[in-house]
């Protein structure tokens, strides 16, 4: 039975330390239960985030496919340079290469809405939603299964969902606070659950952690008309608020969050309320975020991403100056 992952590796790692071997073969994240987020537990990222079978459905003519993996592979290859770009600059935390040229964030743009919509937490949404009836083919004997749904909605949205990414202004983002990923790398913040996912992914805020430090940030509709500032793509250096970003990605975590084994986030449960779960009764926490954004003549040196800040930092300081971050 293959095993598919959901979350892929080309993420996880960003969230691992290496194994042996050089250059290494295995990489090693720890990894919760969202129910019993203290009890962590060190989990190799082949046999994280992923099921057996989960992109195998039923095609158009029948037969059974596995198509929908293949197709995944090609978007996660075509965003891996993108990653080193924006993650691996020796100098700087926040890359000096931004904005993407259109030949990068278009990758990035597909890889973004394909961690929307191929997750575990989506294809219970659209059993909650009874789906299956939307996504049947005409003259079919019988609806599909929930897989097949799930393929057929993959196929019908992921284009808008990346195309509505594509078109907004982005920010890149460094944050004192380390950030965990989990099951749902990418979160809609206040609308995660939307049934109109491409209307979600076009009007609100948006997270997605690229390592323990830095993530990509899609301001809101609202928080672009008032700023002009946010109506292009900028670069933001954030402290207290990352613990905002911890809490969402925590609260809309299907099963699992991963973090990285140096850089412990500070989760707590009792702060951050989890999201009901698809289709259950409960309401959703919300969130209202405000940044500033960083002059284009300011960046963050490359060894904040890797260490710590010193202890009392990062929690109730003044506004970034760039004192002290080698700018």
């Amino acid at each position: 039975m293959p095993n598919d992952h959901h979350v892929p590796r080309v993420h996880l790692r960003r969230f691992a330390v290496p194994g042996r071997g050089n250059p290494p073969r295995e990489w090693f994240t720890n990894a919760a239960d969202v129910n019993t987020p203290t009890k962590v537990f060190t989990a190799n990222i082949r046999n994280v985030g992923a099921e057996g079978d989960f992109y195998t459905f039923e095609g158009l003519d029948g037969r059974e496919t596995r198509i929908l993996e293949s197709f995944f592979g090609r978007i996660e290859d075509a965003v891996t340079p993108v990653f080193r770009v924006l993650l691996d600059n020796p100098k700087y935390a926040l890359t000096d290469f931004w904005p993407l040229p259109s030949r990068m964030r278009g990758p990035l743009a597909w890889y973004m809405a394909a961690q929307i919509v191929r997750t575990t937490r989506q294809r219970k949404r659209l059993d909650a939603w009874g789906a299956s009836e939307s996504f049947t083919v005409p003259g079919a004997p019988t609806p599909p299964d929930l897989a097949t749904t799930h393929a057929r909605y993959i196929a019908a949205t992921l284009g808008e969902v990346a195309r509505a990414l594509h078109v907004r202004p982005w920010g890149l983002g460094f944050t004192s606070a380390c950030l965990p990923t989990s099951d749902c790398p990418v979160v809609i913040l206040n609308a995660h659950d939307d049934e109109d996912q491409v209307g979600a992914a076009l009007t609100w805020d948006i997270v997605f952690p690229l390592d323990p430090h830095r993530f990509i940030f899609l301001p809101d509709i609202q928080m672009v008309e008032n700023d002009p500032e946010k109506r292009v793509d900028h670069r933001m250096n954030l402290s207290g608020v990352g613990v905002a970003f911890v809490d969402a990605i925590y609260s809309a975590a299907d099963r699992y969050i991963y973090m990285h084994p140096d850089h412990t986030p500070p989760l707590d449960p009792s702060r951050a309320p989890r999201l009901p779960a698809p289709g259950a009764q409960g309401t959703a926490p919300q969130s209202v975020l405000s940044y500033p954004v960083l002059d284009d003549g300011l960046t963050v040196r490359a060894r904040w991403a890797t260490h710590h800040l010193p202890r009392g930092e990062g929690k109730r300081r003044a506004a970034f100056t760039g004192e002290g971050f080698g700018v």
